[in-house]
């Protein structure tokens, strides 16, 4: 079994940057003229083949061929190869580093997720610090799944079917949406975390979560700033398959209206909602919530917002104190109370907004 930890998700999430990042600089210095003299003929790994038993003595290469653009990982499982020291993984196109890791002497295996740049033929070379360890390392060559999400449409099921796949789900946004990506456990292994990345169509990173061994779920919130083609990516920091379901929730919106009680609903795990006010200058007001049908399984946050989107006041409805009672005076404007059920409840709640200095 893998052996893996959040230290080595912060080193994964190193590598995917070098495969941006490293592409223009030059790559390290691989074993001596002798060894590379002896190692023997370079082989071929295929994307989703069966992997290569490499009987370790020092440094070694394999070869693959990739195309533009393609999302790869290659995984490295320790077999019988000795641990006194790292063994470094060194991804390389023309002479350059594209991604680069390291099997950590407490690790069973690490796998080195990247983007290939162009196409054409990839060296991945593998180096043991230390003349003492051998033995086998297994390398493998893994792909990534592909498919589509949509919003309020029925959760998605994501299978890793190769140790060190990953997945990658895509759906369209337009800037100033509020979203969640709510991520359940199928069947792959609670040993350690399930990572998920929500990215724009810029490729910048809108939110990033995921479900771990503490619970079977995750919600992951986020407000969209560009319009286009988004992206979640599914990986698993194991080399374990299995599935995980994958759903897009929206918002709800509602304006609201002192003294006259309002109902809001939540029609799927994870929604959130933006309820809006009018409100003239120094008026004072108290603000009642409550669940009627909401389930009260997780904590539900409730935040009023100023004109100017600062926090006025909040407060944490919990299964135990399901009642919220916040009292504020205003500046002239329009508020807004932002309603966040932190877990799966769906269901009915109740607002009331009543100012008291009339």
């Amino acid at each position: 079994m893998a052996v893996h930890s959040a230290a080595s998700r912060r080193f994964r999430l190193a590598v995917a940057l070098a495969t941006v990042l490293a592409v223009g600089s030059s790559a390290p210095a691989y074993g001596s003229a002798a060894s590379a003299a002896a190692r023997p003929a370079d082989r071929q790994l295929t994307v989703g083949g069966p992997g290569i038993l490499l009987d370790l003595t020092g440094p070694a290469t394999l070869r693959f061929q990739a195309t533009a653009g393609q999302r790869l990982t290659v995984l490295a499982q320790r077999r019988s190869l000795t641990a006194v020291d790292n063994t470094d993984l060194t991804i390389v196109r023309d002479g350059r580093t594209v991604a680069e890791g390291t099997l950590i002497v407490t690790w069973a295996s690490v796998s080195v997720d990247f983007t290939a740049p162009a196409a054409g033929s990839y060296t991945v070379r593998i180096n043991p610090r230390t003349a003492k360890d051998r033995g086998t390392l297994l390398v493998s060559l893994a792909g990534a799944a592909t498919g589509t999400v949509t919003l309020r449409g029925p959760a998605r099921t994501v299978t890793i079917g190769r140790p060190g796949e990953r997945a990658f789900l895509t759906f369209q946004a337009t800037a100033g949406q509020h979203l969640t990506v709510v991520a359940r456990r199928g069947t792959l292994s609670k040993d350690e975390y399930t990572y998920l990345d929500v990215r724009g169509p810029s490729g910048e990173l809108n939110m990033s979560g995921a479900v771990g061994y503490e619970s079977d779920y995750r919600t992951l919130d986020f407000d969209v700033t560009e319009t286009g083609r988004h992206t979640i990516e599914v990986n698993p920091d194991t080399d374990r398959t299995g599935t995980v379901t994958v759903q897009l929730t929206g918002s709800v919106t509602a304006t609201l209206t002192p003294g006259k009680p309002a109902r809001i609903t939540f029609g799927q795990p994870g929604e959130r909602a933006y309820v809006t006010f009018h409100a003239a200058e120094a008026e004072q007001f108290q603000l009642t919530a409550r669940p009627e049908t909401l389930t009260t399984k997780s904590n539900t946050l409730l935040r009023v917002r100023t004109p100017a989107g600062l926090d006025v006041v909040d407060a944490t409805m919990t299964a135990a104190k399901p009642t919220a009672v916040l009292a504020f005076s205003s500046s002239a404007g329009t508020y807004t109370i932002e309603i966040d059920p932190e877990g799966l409840d769906s269901g009915t709640l109740l607002l009331n907004l009543r100012r008291l200095n009339r």
